[in-house]
């Protein structure tokens, strides 16, 4: 089998990091939203574990327990969709590199 010609190479190498651009660079900000919601529901969760009110309940109680919900909620599906963007990201480098 012959080598793959260094034309070949270059048009390899141009279509994976057009790949890289169009596919996984406008997804990088999902590493951002990932760690806000993490710090929020590890704020929320330090709060209520920690810090005892007693039984008063106010609207700011009930926000944070609705955030904290929410976050509570996003940070399995973002953990999924966070490795899963990371090791294609890794796939890709590799791939370029080569």
């Amino acid at each position: 089998m012959k080598k793959p010609s260094e034309n070949w190479k270059r048009i390899r190498r141009a279509a994976l990091e057009r790949a890289q651009r169009t596919a996984i660079d406008p997804l990088s900000p999902l590493y951002n939203i990932y760690s806000g919601v993490c710090a929020l529901y590890l704020a929320g969760f330090l709060h209520f574990k920690f810090f005892d009110y007693g039984t008063d309940f106010s609207w700011f109680t009930a926000c944070l327990i609705i955030c904290v919900a929410v976050a509570g909620a996003l940070v399995p599906v973002l953990t999924g969709s966070v490795l899963t963007l990371h090791f294609a990201s890794k796939k890709l480098e590799r791939l370029i590199v080569e």
